[in-house]
């Protein structure tokens, strides 16, 4: 047979026996731990660190904290007191009881001042002092005045006499007054001053009416008021002395041309009511109000008042006095504290008394 030729069937031989179905066997070095990787090149200039020991986690023992029973026992909650609230404190608590702790105007008054407001009617200069003051300060402030100039009276008659030893003082030096009796005439002086405006829309309301019974009545009061007044005005000018105005009222002296003195004086009263009426127009009245004052029936006879007081008749004075107090009242609330604190409001309440 021959050696160089091969078979046909001698690729397709069959695999050794023993090893159909085993896997291949592993590439050489596989299973070997991988090398470590190499380190890091250190910085120049800084040392290589040691290699740290690993940190060991170390096991804290729990701890059972017991507690036991509080230091401290909770209090029971104790039940506030309820305060009852008496009728006397419920009545002063009420509305009209704390208003008049604050003020010592009546409620009438105030709620007479809202229903103005709210119906756009702030009310007259008057009106709006009346609200501040009350209507039955003006008395109260004549009766007072009155027992005051009476009893300071009694005091000036009743004080002793003391009589200066000296040969070298002069008459002159007899008659001059201290400074605390000049006061007390001071004081004198206005209070009968008030009492004579008081009487006076009554005595010329007797006078145009033709009512003798009320003249006979009010003149000798008049006359009475209008001597002690030109009495005190002598003494406190050094033409007299006190002696003179303490006898007066032991004496009815009568001057039948007291009245129509007084009622002459009533006339610069008047004139100087419209000076100060003028002031406070042009000072505390804004111009738009002045203006719209201007245009209206009032502006004609406060023209022609204004222009003449000297001559206005009753009537005109009291039309007059009609316009100004509603037209005032608009000034502004700072305006009218100011003016009613002032000297010129006496002027302004005494031709009230005469005129509204």
């Amino acid at each position: 047979m021959g050696l160089g030729k091969k078979k046909k069937g001698a690729k397709n031989l069959p695999p050794p026996p023993g090893l159909v179905g085993l896997p291949l066997p592993p590439p050489p070095g596989a299973g070997l731990p991988l090398p470590p990787a190499p380190a890091m090149p250190t910085p120049p200039g800084l040392p290589a660190i040691a290699n740290l020991p690993t940190s060991q986690i170390v096991e804290v023992p729990k701890m059972s904290l017991d507690l036991g029973a509080p230091a401290v026992e909770a209090m029971a909650p104790t039940a506030i007191p309820v305060v009852k609230e008496s009728k006397e404190d419920s009545k002063d608590s009420s509305y009209s009881g704390l208003y008049a702790k604050k003020s010592g105007k009546p409620l009438q008054q105030v709620y007479g001042h809202i229903e103005r407001i709210g119906t756009g009617n702030i009310g007259s200069l008057l009106d709006r002092y009346a609200d501040r003051f009350g209507h039955q300060l003006d008395r109260d402030i004549i009766v007072m005045r009155k027992d005051v100039r009476d009893d300071r009276l009694a005091e000036i008659r009743d004080a002793p006499t003391i009589e200066l030893v000296g040969a070298d003082l002069k008459a002159d030096d007899e008659s001059l007054i201290d400074g605390e009796t000049m006061v007390e005439l001071n004081a004198q002086l206005k209070s009968v001053e008030t009492e004579l405006r008081r009487l006076k829309p009554e005595y010329q309301t007797a006078k145009a009416d033709g009512d003798r019974e009320l003249l006979l009545e009010l003149r000798p009061n008049l006359e009475g008021l209008m001597a002690e007044r030109k009495m005190i005005k002598a003494v406190m000018a050094g033409d007299a002395d006190l002696d003179d105005l303490l006898s007066m009222a032991d004496e009815e002296g009568e001057d039948d041309g007291d009245v129509e003195e007084y009622e002459h004086e009533d006339d610069d009263l008047f004139i100087n009511f419209v000076s100060i009426v003028d002031g406070l127009l042009g000072n505390n009245l804004p111009e738009d109000a002045v203006t719209a004052f201007t245009e209206t029936d009032g502006f004609e006879v406060y023209r022609n008042v204004g222009s003449d007081p000297a001559n206005a008749d009753e009537s005109e004075r009291a039309e007059f006095f009609a316009v100004v107090d509603a037209l005032l009242g608009g000034m502004p609330e700072d305006a009218v504290s100011e003016f009613v604190n002032s000297d010129d409001f006496e002027i302004y309440r005494a031709v009230g008394a005469m005129y509204n």
